[in-house]
């Protein structure tokens, strides 16, 4: 299983030069990042983000994050990565938010802390990230990082399934076998007031 979420978690990466979601001042700034990038040519990108990253732009941090674990251009530096991308998570970057959650569930370049990656999967998941939705569901279930919680693991769950998860209605199925009928009810409430008022009130 760690090992299929690695691939997906790689999957979601390859995609992220294809056309990130930009105002289009900021889309101006990077193109030529993403230019470079996509041509192979790492050092001509990283000359041209490093400057953004520094002076605040959420998706040059992110993009730094990700070229620092990716040993692009960069000598491979995990420590570093998360530097990177605690900062543009900290804007709330839903996919540095997704990165930094999984580098503290797996202590890499960062020692492990369920508690800081179910703060930053939920922070994500609450961006639609579907990844970090259903990570949260089950750390939720196993009890880490937070108390044991089959409810919520269950709406985070099915938060993941709506927004493309395929291994969460399998696992969504598995936890709400385990709930009593008041339960599931509960679930479903908290499920459909979160997706009513657009991820707001999901607790």
């Amino acid at each position: 299983m760690q090992y299929r979420m690695r691939l997906c978690v790689l999957a979601l990466w390859m995609g992220l030069l294809c056309g990130m979601a930009q105002s289009p001042a900021k889309a101006n700034d990077l193109y030529g990042f993403y230019a470079a990038y996509n041509q192979g040519d790492y050092a001509g990108a990283a000359v041209i983000v490093e400057p953004l990253a520094r002076k605040g732009n959420a998706e040059a941090q992110y993009q730094m994050a990700a070229m620092f674990e990716r040993g692009k251009a960069f000598n491979k530096d995990l420590a570093t990565a998360v530097k990177w991308y605690t900062a543009a998570a900290e804007q709330g970057h839903a996919l540095a938010q997704m990165h930094l959650a999984y580098a503290h569930e797996w202590g890499q370049g960062v020692e492990k802390n369920y508690f800081q990656a179910v703060k930053w999967y939920r922070k994500a998941a609450l961006q639609k990230n579907a990844f970090a939705a259903y990570e949260i569901a089950t750390l939720l279930y196993r009890g880490k990082g937070a108390d044991r919680d089959p409810v919520m693991a269950v709406v985070m769950a099915h938060l993941a399934e709506v927004n493309g998860w395929k291994d969460a209605s399998e696992f969504k199925e598995k936890v709400e076998a385990g709930l009593s009928h008041e339960q599931r009810e509960h679930a479903e409430a908290l499920f459909a007031q979160c997706i009513k008022s657009d991820y707001q009130y999901c607790q």
